[in-house]
């Protein structure tokens, strides 16, 4: 009997054994794919990304010599880059208001503010270029989640942006970039442009808000009157 009951525990042992070692294998190999598929995707970003680099930087450097011919097809062609980017900040948003903001999504979200800023440079050579015919919203905040009221109202203030950018569509160029990701280009616009605060807006390079502003408020800059507002030249 006790041979029987001794036998009886060894087979339970092995037989946990054997499982707790196939789970272990199961959530090993799960882990593996599941890592290069992450590693997998994040090599494919960024190879996306640099392609976009240089495409944007070519087309600086086309805007510098094409001449008043082109600026349709030029504006045009920025305004598709410019919505792309708009869009794939959406979905970094999505990973933030989640809370899912890992290592390789900071990295992602710094390189798009990058794309985001290069565009901005792309947008006032433009409209240097061919004349003020699209207005720019460059909308710097804080990137940091820790002040619970800033992050409310800068969710409040973006709301009010994406609604502008619906409405105006190819009208306007919305770029919101984090004014605190320690980016050297960033932080030199903030200082051209006097940012001291977060949320700030500038539009058209030339009117700065600070804070919170309502739609109609914005909208009425849009449409050039200067009551109320910060010249920055």
């Amino acid at each position: 009997m006790v041979h029987k009951i001794i036998n009886n525990r060894f087979r339970v042992f092995v037989e946990s054994f054997l499982v707790a070692g196939i789970i272990f294998l199961l959530g090993f190999s799960l882990g593996f794919f599941v890592e290069n598929h992450r590693t997998a995707s994040t090599i494919e970003n960024y190879k996306l990304n640099e392609i976009e680099m240089l495409d944007l930087k070519l087309q600086n450097y086309y805007y510098q010599i094409m001449d008043g011919a082109s600026c349709d097809v030029a504006i045009g062609q920025n305004f598709i880059f410019a919505d792309k980017i708009y869009e794939k900040g959406l979905e970094i948003e999505k990973y933030e208001e989640a809370n899912m903001l890992s290592d390789d999504i900071k990295i992602e979200k710094k390189r798009y503010v990058l794309l985001k800023t290069e565009l901005w440079l792309n947008s006032i050579l433009l409209k240097e270029k061919c004349g003020n015919k699209f207005d720019t919203l460059v909308y710097f905040y804080s990137n940091d989640p820790s002040n619970t009221i800033l992050v409310s109202k800068q969710k409040m203030f973006s709301n009010v942006l994406k609604e502008i950018k619906e409405n105006y569509g190819n009208r306007v160029i919305l770029l919101p970039i984090a004014g605190d990701l320690d980016l050297d280009i960033v932080n030199l616009q903030l200082r051209l442009y006097n940012v001291s605060t977060f949320p700030s807006l500038i539009i058209n390079e030339d009117i700065l808000l600070e804070g919170f502003h309502s739609y109609g408020e914005i909208e009425a800059y849009l449409s050039d009157s200067d009551e109320g507002v910060i010249k920055l030249n």
